[in-house]
């Protein structure tokens, strides 16, 4: 893959979307499955209809690994860790987790969905996915997938803490606590993503906010050096007095120097001097 930056408008990242989350016999389905999934069947129609690239995470763990007490899902080439039929493009790829950085050469031009699997709830700790999601610089990502509280919310603070703009489309986001989803939504929105439904994305809403949120990013890189904040412009002046103070003369450097005795009086102080 080349490392050329590509533009593009908005890119979707599709989180663990996959049978024991989202299906009725599931080994661990979302409490939200019945809303989560009409809403991602939406989202990617649109994906397709309008082109729209999708990076896609499928979880995957070993039968005999420890899952802390949770129920064993997503099992490597097991039918419940399957992605949900809908969640898939026509021109995709499979990417195998090797730690290496290898990745199909000119990715989004070859297929429109690259699929990793993904072993941490962490997504940017696979570095392959890592790489392609460093190599593009959309107006702005859109997260969905499972889980709200888990790897949406992760992905969602590592990209805002690399200066992207974010997406969180809420009702495509599981979770198995509503009391914990909400929560996760708020941390989110209190970092910088905005929260939208897929409807609202469909329709075009999120595309006029980004665009606003633009340009108000345009504007403030624009600001001229004299509206710095009060607080700079006051610790300017203290430091420009403080060199004025430093520059100015003694009384000593108008007073020729034969004028004083040397003799030293009584108290130790120069002859002449006040």
């Amino acid at each position: 893959m080349s490392d050329r930056r590509e533009s593009l408008k908005r890119v979707i990242v599709d989180l663990n979307t996959q049978a024991d989350f989202l299906l009725p016999n599931g080994a661990f389905p979302v409490s939200n499955r019945a809303t989560m999934l009409p809403a991602i069947q939406s989202l990617m129609q649109w994906a397709r209809t309008h082109a729209v690239p999708v990076i896609s995470s499928l979880e995957a763990h070993r039968a005999s690994e420890f899952q802390r007490g949770l129920p064993p899902h997503c099992i490597d080439r097991s039918r419940g860790q399957q992605k949900v039929p809908c969640t898939l493009m026509p021109r995709r790829v499979l990417v195998q987790g090797d730690n290496t950085f290898d990745l199909p050469a000119d990715s989004f031009r070859r297929y429109q969905q690259i699929i990793f699997t993904k072993r941490d709830a962490d997504f940017l700790s696979n570095p392959k996915a890592d790489r392609l999601i460093n190599a593009q610089r959309p107006h702005y990502w859109i997260i969905s997938g499972v889980a709200a509280t888990h790897s949406v919310k992760s992905l969602t603070l590592g990209l805002l803490a690399r200066n992207f703009r974010v997406v969180v489309a809420r009702d495509a986001s599981g979770f198995w606590s509503p009391t914990d989803g909400e929560h996760a939504f708020r941390q989110m929105e209190a970092k910088g993503a905005i929260l939208a439904t897929v409807d609202e994305l469909v329709a075009g809403l999120t595309d006029q906010l980004i665009a606003e949120r633009i340009s108000a990013e345009q504007a403030l890189s624009e600001k001229p050096e004299i509206e710095l904040s009060a607080h700079v412009r006051a610790l300017r002046e203290k430091r420009r007095a403080r060199s004025s103070e430093k520059a100015k003369p003694t009384v000593t450097d108008f007073v020729p120097k034969d004028l004083f005795r040397k003799e030293a009086s009584a108290n130790g102080k120069p002859h002449g001097l006040a």
